[in-house]
């Protein structure tokens, strides 16, 4: 698969558009709900699971007196607390889960909503190298995904800069453009 194409550079306001992006879909990984708190763990920036979060580990058991304890690499439900060797685990953390934005087209000066993908760093590099928009995509999209491919697509086949909600009426049409039969 060849690479995107990286071009432009980020605008002069991305703290800003980066900050909304984010707000607009509740501070989570679009792809997996992984939540991203600002300032929750200092310079780090990665932020505990909760009870939305699907994705799959590294995952570990957080003590307040003791390191964290690693489990396996499955989807898990989010207890609030649980008993491990005789402690207390007080919540699960995803480690090095931190928020960041996948400009899908690879475009960084692209700021349309379609081509901002809020996805945690693993997320995102998953999607970088698996998804190029610019050849056509031979299997059905995730869920999540449908909105945004299709707004690139009535961005590449009609010129058009759609709002996610005229996108949303449009889904099943807009997707027809690269379907194959």
């Amino acid at each position: 698969m060849s690479k995107l194409p990286i071009t432009g550079e980020y605008p002069p306001d991305w703290p800003e558009i980066n900050a909304r992006a984010c707000a607009e879909v509740g501070n989570r990984c679009i792809r997996c709900g992984h939540p991203y708190v600002k300032g929750e763990n200092g310079k780090g920036e990665w932020s505990r699971c909760d009870d939305q979060c699907t994705h799959a580990g590294p995952l570990a058991w957080m003590f307040t007196d003791a390191p964290l304890i690693p489990i396996s690499d499955q989807r898990v439900t989010v207890p609030t607390a649980r008993r491990l060797g005789g402690q207390t685990a007080h919540w699960l953390v995803a480690q090095w889960r931190i928020l960041t934005c996948h400009h899908m087209d690879g475009n960084k000066s692209n700021c349309a909503w379609w081509n901002l993908l809020v996805l945690d760093q693993r997320c995102h590099l998953t999607i970088q190298g698996k998804v190029n928009p610019h050849q056509p995509f031979m299997l059905e999209h995730s869920e999540w995904m449908k909105p945004y491919v299709a707004g690139f697509y009535a961005h590449k086949y009609e010129g058009k800069q759609l709002t996610r909600p005229e996108v949303m009426l449009r889904l099943d049409e807009l997707l027809a453009y690269e379907r194959l039969a």
